[in-house]
């Protein structure tokens, strides 16, 4: 199993967007803007080698609950 280490500010914008907030909403939840929220996910795309934001909350998941 592939154990993925994010950095918690993008693990928390995973968890918001899990949760079915909009950028907008994580923005103002976390006090920063809307184009910080898209480059927090993007980089959590990039960093658990994943196609989608969907896909990247399914790794990170699957990674943090130790299934995999």
């Amino acid at each position: 199993m592939k154990t993925w280490i994010l950095p918690p500010f993008e693990m928390t914008c995973l968890r918001w967007v899990a949760r079915g907030k909009t950028l907008a909403e994580i923005a103002l939840l976390e006090g920063k803007d809307v184009t910080e929220i898209e480059l927090c996910l993007e980089r959590a795309v990039a960093m658990l080698d994943a196609k989608s934001v969907e896909e990247a909350i399914v790794k990170a998941s699957e990674s943090h609950s130790g299934r995999g």
